[in-house]
């Protein structure tokens, strides 16, 4: 099922399964892939789509930034975890053999 949060404010990802994220409220400047990554920003009504392995970060946020967030119940086992710092050889391996969806989710545009 969906929650509701925000971004943390440190470079993190997850080796188990893709993140997706629908604004519902507010703006926020978001970092991907690290400190020297694009910053995008996110705002209601936009939908991210993040790949297992993928460092991402909150920089900044305005009036009360919101966000859903969910994971997939294909190939997930419902424990998401949160890590920071290089993936160990098991993370490596998790992050390469996590379920990748045939579409995305919104457009059901070929992502594989």
């Amino acid at each position: 099922s969906p929650c509701v949060w925000g971004i943390f404010s440190y470079h993190h990802y997850h080796s188990k399964a893709w993140e997706l994220l629908l604004c519902i409220r507010g703006q926020a400047s978001i970092q991907f892939g690290g400190n020297a990554g694009p910053t995008v920003t996110v705002a209601y009504g936009d939908l991210v789509l993040i790949p297992p392995g993928m460092a991402h970060k909150q920089l900044d946020e305005t009036n009360g930034f919101t966000l859903l967030g969910s994971y997939p119940t294909t190939g997930f086992d419902g424990c998401i975890d949160t890590l920071t710092g290089p993936p160990t050889k098991e993370e490596g391996e998790m992050i390469a053999k996590c379920f990748v969806p045939e579409q995305d989710p919104v457009f059901h545009l070929d992502i594989r």
